[in-house]
């Protein structure tokens, strides 16, 4: 019998609170109120399974139109 485990990374994003204020976004350049989320990276099982943190948790900021993610120092 053959078995195989496929390991990866991923990091997994949760949250959904609005930001205080509003920003402009660096990618698509959007002036809007941005959601607050918590995040951080996982070793996963088939790249989808997390199974052990690998990292703190990590403060973001999302872009309501694009969804790309920046790192606060919060």
């Amino acid at each position: 019998m053959i078995s195989f485990l496929i390991i990866g990374m991923r990091f997994f994003s949760w949250g959904s609170q609005l930001a205080p204020n509003q920003m402009r976004c660096g990618q698509c350049g959007t002036v809007g109120t941005f959601i607050m989320k918590k995040g951080m990276r996982f070793i996963t099982l088939f790249f989808v399974i997390p199974v052990l943190p690998i990292s703190g948790v990590k403060n973001l900021l999302q872009c309501p139109v694009c969804g790309t993610k920046y790192q606060t120092k919060s």
